[in-house]
């Protein structure tokens, strides 16, 4: 039903209503009839509009499919490198599932251009020294001559030549003291550390009581009075032979949470009063034993009861070498600058390999008017320019990292080269572009838009949405004629009683 429709038929609601309602304006019983006849046709007619445009939508839902299969005819190859690069773009639609299938055998290549972006990249290595002074007991071996203590910078120390080597250590020569132990007082000999200096500790088991807890009884004092029970299957005692075996377990391992101090209950261990008769047991006395330490002491398993073993520091010989290592710690620093063209964007420059083209430590004979073999004058003098920018701002670092002792010691300068392949290409009447980029063999892609793979499908959508959209053309306008006698549609019959009660009609009977 269109709006026009609803609104025509809500005003003929509300029309019928206000004249109900009116006192001055009351409505007949022909009028209430013709006023149900119009909005039975309104009804009517607004179903019937519906399946017609449906009708009409399923009769066309295949011309629609034929239509939205529609693609252009497979494009021929003018030349191998055409052909290559078609190649390359069916490899790519057939890796991501965004594009359209076979895009290099249908795609009209309209203009295909080649050229490169290259990339400045200037690594510095920063170079973090720490003074640390370490001792080790002395060996018997004679400290050498000894040498004044210098800044950390000014000793000579191995060449690094990676980028990133691991953190180093060099101990400094002639710097060695012999010096008396401190942790002994040059004994060779401390107080044990596991009896603090007695020769003994407590004992484990009793925990000094010299009485343990009965196995037996588990410290009850009574047992079951197994004289008094009936005698059983054998198979009923091996059963219950077994869960006992399974409950000592359990309450071992609970007993042994206890003793560590952890109040934890034995869902397994049992009362034997509860059972039946009981009897003190044999084993013990009220529950405790005698326990293997006699006095609740033990001799101490570190020293051997001598109260004192040898100093760890000194290893028993009461000196000490005490010497000075310089730690390397190194960080790696890199700027990235990319020359050529701003179509393709920076993050997807620097997934690509690329070709190198130069790459040499920089130093003070970096000319911007002697560029290198096979490097552009342009890109060259944007090279030094990077190299003077990184050198500016790593100078104005060490400067301020003077204190914590950092300082860059090598730069590394690399040039790299990234040809990419600029196509304009036509697909189902739109323009499209793509760059393909990277060395051969690496080669990979980047599109801003590109056709998508179930395009068929929202054009589909498109024109069924679109013909469901569009009102029905009627033969006659919408609204209540008297003088029509021609259908609108399929129409409901009203149904009419034979006869009108009238007021006249109404008084007679009364």
């Amino acid at each position: 039903m269109s709006c026009a429709q609803s609104l025509e038929a809500k005003d003929m609601s509300n029309e019928w209503e206000q004249g109900t309602n009116t006192p001055g304006n009351p409505l007949g019983p022909n009028d209430i009839d013709k006023r149900l006849e119009e909005l039975g046709r309104a009804l009517t007619q607004g179903v019937s509009e519906v399946q017609q445009q449906l009708k009409k939508v399923v009769d066309r839902a295949s011309t629609y499919w034929q239509q939205s299969q529609t693609v252009p005819q497979p494009a021929p190859s003018s030349d191998i490198e055409e052909q290559r690069i078609r190649q390359l773009v069916n490899s790519w639609s057939a890796g991501n599932w965004r594009v359209a299938r076979d895009l290099g055998t249908y795609m009209d290549i309209v203009a295909m251009s080649r050229d490169e972006v290259w990339e400045i990249t200037v690594q510095t290595r920063w170079e973090h020294r720490a003074l640390e002074i370490l001792s080790e007991p002395y060996s018997g071996q004679t400290p050498g001559r000894p040498q004044p203590l210098l800044p950390v910078w000014d000793y000579e120390l191995p060449e690094v030549s990676d980028l990133r080597p691991p953190t180093t250590r060099t101990r400094l020569a002639g710097l060695d003291e012999l010096l008396a132990c401190t942790t002994c007082n040059g004994t060779g000999h401390a107080l044990c550390t596991e009896c603090s200096g007695r020769g003994w500790i407590t004992c484990p088991d009793c925990r000094g009581r010299a009485r343990k807890r009965c196995a037996t009884c588990r410290g009850r004092g009574y047992v079951a009075d197994w004289a008094e029970q009936k005698k059983r299957p054998f198979l009923q005692r091996r059963v219950e032979k077994l869960a006992n075996a399974l409950g000592e377990r359990v309450s071992t391992v609970f007993e042994g949470i206890r003793q560590q101090g952890l109040p934890v209950p034995n869902p397994l261990d049992t009362d034997p009063a509860n059972k039946g008769r009981t009897i003190p047991c044999p084993d013990c006395i009220n529950g405790e034993v005698d326990c293997d330490c006699v006095t609740g002491k033990r001799v101490c398993p570190a020293c051997q009861g001598a109260r004192s073993t040898l100093c760890p520091a000194c290893n028993g010989t009461g000196k000490i070498v005490r010497h000075r290592e310089i730690v390397r710690s190194f960080e790696l620093r890199t700027r990235h600058r990319f020359v050529g063209t701003d179509a393709l964007p920076q993050q997807q420059l620097l997934k690509a390999e690329g070709e190198l083209v130069y790459s040499a430590e920089v130093d003070e004979n970096l000319h911007p008017a002697a560029p290198p073999d096979a490097v552009p004058l342009d890109i060259w003098q944007a090279a030094v320019e990077e190299v003077h920018t990184a050198a500016a701002a790593s100078g104005r670092a060490s400067a301020e990292a003077v204190q914590s002792s950092l300082r860059p010691t090598l730069q590394v300068l690399e040039l790299v080269r990234i040809p990419y392949i600029k196509v304009d290409y036509r697909y189902i009447d739109r323009d499209y572009t793509l760059y393909i980029y990277d060395g051969e063999g690496h080669e990979k892609f980047y599109a801003a838009s590109f056709p998508p793979r179930w395009d068929r499908i929202e054009r589909l959508v498109r024109a069924i949405t679109s013909d469901l959209a569009t009102p029905t053309q009627l033969s006659q306008p919408f609204g209540p004629s008297e003088n029509s006698q021609t259908p609108r549609g399929y129409r409901v019959p009203v149904e009419k009683p034979p006869y009108t009660i009238s007021e006249s009609d109404e008084e007679e009977a009364l």
